[in-house]
């Protein structure tokens, strides 16, 4: 829960800063991957991806309080800035590196849908825009559901 009201532009920055942050611990994350491996992980119900599941666990409720935040600052100033800082935030979830293997690629999938807020404050056409981007990196068909629920707020007219 969000405690103060911070301008858009402090919340979009405490909302970057938060997901480079999970973007540097990535790496270390899947490092701490179980050597048993995928078919003893399978048989004995233990994660595969150990690190990679505690750093969901870490970072899903702060990004989600940061955008909660950005929302917030956005519905409580409403100007063309605020909403640019919205746009700017959900791309930062949605449009990120590469990453080194698919693992870690899953993961920040799994956090794209967090950005589900930012949506219905983009201006009608900034949210096709972005639709029409999300569509080109992942097609509607390959979508993971929390993906496709994003992609349709955004496709709605």
């Amino acid at each position: 829960m969000v405690d103060t009201v911070l301008t858009p532009q402090e919340a979009l920055k405490a909302l970057e800063d938060c997901y480079d942050a999970l973007l540097n611990a990535l790496p270390d994350a899947r490092r701490a991957e179980d050597p048993r491996g995928v078919l003893s992980s399978f048989f004995s119900g233990h994660s595969y991806h150990p690190g990679l599941d505690a750093l969901l666990r870490d970072y899903t409720p702060l990004l989600s309080s940061h955008v909660e935040a950005l929302a917030l600052a956005v519905r409580t100033c409403p100007s063309d800035e605020a909403k640019e800082a919205a746009r700017c935030g959900l791309e930062r979830l949605l449009f990120y590196p590469k990453p080194a293997s698919l693992p870690e690629e899953f993961t920040l999938v799994a956090l794209e849908g967090h950005g589900l807020p930012l949506a219905g404050l983009l201006s009608p056409g900034d949210r096709q825009k972005l639709a029409l981007r999300y569509a080109k990196k992942t097609p509607p068909r390959r979508m993971m559901p929390n993906q496709k629920k994003l992609w349709k707020a955004l496709s709605e007219k």
